[in-house]
Formats: structure tokens, sequence, C-alpha cells
């Protein structure tokens, strides 16, 4: 068990790399590409499929999860969805993968009762194609700012009707989103795991973080392996964040 002085000392490290992160990435050209390097970046998500190329490219930097999406079948981006054959790829390349639903989640008209209802559907028929395991996490997209009372109980009404249609599944609910949602979420038993996304704008962002109450913190996006990608930091006090194996 690390003792308190490690923990402290590793906090302030994850948050220096954040900050050095958020600056490198504030340069445009910097931007344009940048591998990271780090052990404490074990995992990368993005929008896109992966092929031996990139996956060759990221296990070379220490990746150790490769995160991609669930999708409705009018994708929002052609390729979005992860589908059987690309999770077979990742497996045999002995990756990790977490799985987050995304579809016009940036919108907030995106979450009603219905909505609700049918993404967890979905994810449902997602995850018998990809054979996820019971245990594991299937996050939900909260790709926006909101912070006001009413706005705020919609988005928990949304996570109510998804927690009661993944009831009996055996599948963990994940938020990606801002510290205030993440907060509200998880103290509401409405969600289990926090996946702090990157926009340090959104609400409660900095004081979420020093919590250390979320599995994984999105880095600003950057290229990598020829793929637009956003590194992660993984917590460490949260060894399983919802990642599956074979």
């Amino acid at each position: 068990m690390p003792t308190a002085g490690f923990s402290a000392e590793r906090s302030a490290g994850l948050l220096c790399l954040l900050l050095a992160g958020l600056i490198f990435w504030a340069n445009p050209a910097a931007a344009g590409y940048y591998c990271a390097n780090d052990p404490r970046i074990e995992a990368v998500d993005l929008s896109a499929p992966v092929d031996q190329g990139f996956l060759d490219t990221v296990r070379g930097i220490g990746i150790r999860t490769i995160i991609r999406y669930y999708d409705h079948q009018d994708e929002t981006l052609p390729g979005k969805t992860l589908r059987r054959a690309e999770r077979d790829l990742i497996s045999a390349n002995g990756f990790k993968t977490a799985v987050v639903f995304q579809h016009h989640n940036n919108q907030f008209a995106s979450f009603t009762l219905l909505r609700g209802h049918q993404d967890a559907e979905r994810s449902l028929a997602l995850a018998r194609e990809n054979s996820q395991p019971r245990g594991s996490a299937i996050y939900f997209g909260v790709d926006g700012p909101w912070q006001s009372a009413p706005e705020l109980t919609t988005i928990a009404a949304y996570f109510r009707e998804l927690k009661t249609s993944l009831a009996g599944f055996g599948y963990r609910i994940g938020v990606y989103g801002s510290g205030m949602v993440c907060n509200m979420l998880v103290s509401a038993g409405l969600a289990e795991l926090c996946w702090l996304g990157a926009p340090t704008s959104w609400p409660d962002y900095h004081a979420y973080y020093q919590t250390r109450k979320w599995g994984l913190a999105q880095l600003r996006t950057s290229q990598c392996g020829g793929r637009s990608v956003d590194f992660n930091l993984v917590n460490d006090r949260v060894a399983d964040y919802g990642q599956f194996a074979r």
C-alpha cells in the first residue's frame, strides 16, 4: 500500500502532467502530432477504427487500453462504432478495451427518457456483438458544460432511465463529463465510474480532479499513429475503470 507521502507526490505529479499537457496542446503547431510516452498515460480514445499499424504504434509508447465508441446505426461519424472484427484485433494484440456510448450527446436535446431507453438497448446489442463481459462498464457521454438545476435534473433522469434499462445485465454505468456532472451522478448512485472530460472550462473540473474520484482523466486531442486521438490519465487508485480483455 502506498504511503501518504507517495500518494500526495503521485497526485501532484499527475496534476503537473495534466497542466503540462494542456500547455503543450495549447500550441497549435505542437498539437499537430504528439504520441504521449508517459507511464501515467495508459489509455487512448478515438472515434475511428484502429488497424495493426496504429496498435503497433501505441503499444510502443505504453498504451494498455483502447477506448472506442458505441453509437446508433446512423453514426455521427463514419466508422465510429466498435464492431466485432475490430474488437478481435484489439484483443489479439493484447490490449484491453473500454467503451463509451455517444450519439449527439453534445446536444442537450439528446437527454430524454426515450433516448435513455434507446441508448441502453443499443449499448446492450453492441455489448453482445463484442462479447463484452459482465462486470465491465459502458460509459455514456455528457459532452457539455450544463450546470443549471433544470439541466442537471434532466441529465439525472436520463441516467435513471439508463440504469433501469440496463438493470440485470451486469454492466456498470460510467459517465464521461464535467466534474459537476460526475459528482452528481456518482453521488446519486446513477453512475459508478467517472471519466473526466478534457475541457477544463466545464463546471467543477479542477475541484473534482483534486478529489481523485475519477477513473480516467482525458487530455486534449492530438494526432498519433495516423489517427486523431485523446490520451487519458489513469487514476492509480482506480485500477478497474471498466476496461475488459477477452
